[in-house]
C-alpha cells in the first residue's frame, strides 16, 4: 500500500498548538463538567493550604488565559517558576470560566504544558477533559489520539482516531494514522480494512477532481480544488500521475493553483519537469506563484517515490468493496469523494 513518506504521527503533532485558539465563545459549561484539578490528580486542600484567591470576572479569566498562552509560547523552555505560575493561572480558567470553549482551551494548554514536562498521564487527562467539554471539535480528538499513541495506549488512541475519521471522512491523513495505530496496536487485519477505506477515498477524490459528464466537470471549481487539497497526504505514483494530468488539463486557475500547492507539499521529483515546462507560459499570477513555490520546495528537499503497485490482496479487497458499494441501492453517484461507508471500530 503506497503510504505517505512523512509519518502521520509526526506530521499531525502540530494540531496541538493549532487547537489552542480554534474555539469561539458564548457557550457555558454544565455543573457536571470535569474540573481541571481532578485531571492532574491534585491532592485535596488541607488546613495549611493558601487562602482562596478572590473570584475573577469572566472577562478577567479570558484575559488570564490569553496572557498565560502568550507566556507559554514566548519561550521553548520555561523556567520552573514560570511554568508553575502559568499552570496555576490556567487551572483557574479551566475551573472557573463559564464559557465552555474557554475552559477547553485552558485544558488543552495545560495538557501541552504537561507534555512539555514529559508528564504524559496528566497531559492526556487534560486533553480528555477538553474533548468532554467540546466533544464535536475534531481537532481535540486528533490531539488526544496522538497523546494516547505516544503513551502506547493503543485501544484508547484508536477510539479517539475513529472519531476523527467519522468527523472528517475525506481526510486521508486521518485514515493513514488510523491504519498506523492499528498496526502498532497489533491489529494487522483491521489495519488492512482501514487501508481499503483509505484507498477507496483516495480514488473517490481523484474522480471528484477529474470526472466529467457530457464534456463538463461533475464537480464545480471549488469542489475540485477541495479534492486536490485533500489528496496532499497521498504521496504515491498513481496520485502523482493523476495530479499532473489534472494540472495540465483543468482550465480553472484556482484548481491549478491548488494542485501546484499540493505538488509543493508532496515535493516529488517527478513534478519538476512538468512545472518547469509550464511555468514559462503560465499567465495567471496565483498559479505562477504556486508553481514557483512548489519548484522551490522540490529543490529544497525533493522526494523520489517508487512504492510499486498496491499489494494484490489489498487491491482485491478494494475492488470487491467498490463493487459492493456500486451495487448497493443507496450507492452515491459517480464522482462522489466520500465513497466508502465507515468501518465499524472494534
Amino acid at each position: 500500500m503506497p503510504i505517505a513518506s512523512r509519518t502521520p504521527l509526526i506530521a499531525a503533532a502540530a494540531a496541538v498548538v493549532a487547537c489552542l485558539s480554534s474555539f469561539g465563545c458564548g457557550k457555558t459549561a454544565g455543573s457536571d463538567a470535569a474540573g481541571a484539578d481532578s485531571a492532574s490528580g491534585a491532592e485535596p486542600a488541607d488546613s495549611t493550604a493558601a487562602p482562596a484567591l478572590p473570584p475573577l470576572t469572566q472577562a478577567e479569566l479570558e484575559e488570564l488565559y490569553r496572557v498565560s498562552k502568550a507566556r507559554f509560547q514566548a519561550t521553548e523552555t520555561l523556567p520552573e517558576a514560570s511554568a508553575v505560575e502559568i499552570e496555576a493561572d490556567l487551572r483557574r480558567v479551566a475551573n472557573e470560566a463559564e464559557d465552555v470553549h474557554l475552559r477547553a482551551n485552558a485544558s488543552l494548554l495545560l495538557g501541552h504544558l504537561f507534555e512539555a514536562r514529559a508528564d504524559q498521564r496528566a497531559a492526556i487527562s487534560f486533553y480528555r477533559q477538553a474533548a468532554e467539554l467540546v466533544p464535536d471539535n475534531v481537532d481535540i480528538h486528533i490531539v488526544l489520539a496522538l497523546a494516547l499513541a505516544h503513551a502506547e495506549r493503543w485501544d484508547e488512541a484508536l477510539a479517539e482516531q475513529w472519531k476523527v475519521v467519522e468527523g472528517i471522512p475525506d481526510d486521508l491523513m486521518a485514515w493513514l494514522l488510523l491504519g498506523e495505530l492499528h498496526i502498532k496496536g497489533g491489529k494487522p487485519d483491521e489495519a488492512a480494512q482501514v487501508y481499503v477505506a483509505y484507498e477507496l477515498r483516495r480514488m473517490g477524490l481523484l474522480e471528484g477532481l477529474t470526472a466529467k459528464q457530457g464534456g463538463e466537470y461533475v464537480k464545480d471549481e471549488a469542489e475540485r480544488a477541495g479534492c486536490a487539497e485533500a489528496l496532499a497526504p497521498a504521496v504515491d505514483n498513481g496520485t502523482a500521475l493523476a495530479l499532473m494530468y489534472a494540472f495540465d488539463s483543468d482550465p480553472s486557475p484556482g484548481v491549478r493553483a491548488q494542485i501546484a500547492t499540493v505538488m509543493g507539499d508532496q515535493r516529488l521529483l517527478g513534478y519538476q519537469t512538468l512545472l518547469t515546462n509550464k511555468l514559462a507560459s503560465e499567465t495567471d499570477a496565483e498559479v505562477k506563484a504556486a508553481m514557483e513555490w512548489a519548484l522551490a520546495e522540490i529543490e529544497r528537499e525533493g522526494l523520489d517515490t517508487s512504492p510499486g503497485p498496491v499489494p494484490e490482496s489489498l487491491a482485491e479487497l478494494v475492488e470487491a468493496e467498490a463493487k459492493a458499494q456500486a451495487a448497493a441501492p443507496e450507492a452515491e453517484p459517480a464522482g462522489e469523494a466520500n465513497a466508502p461507508a465507515p468501518i465499524e471500530p472494534d
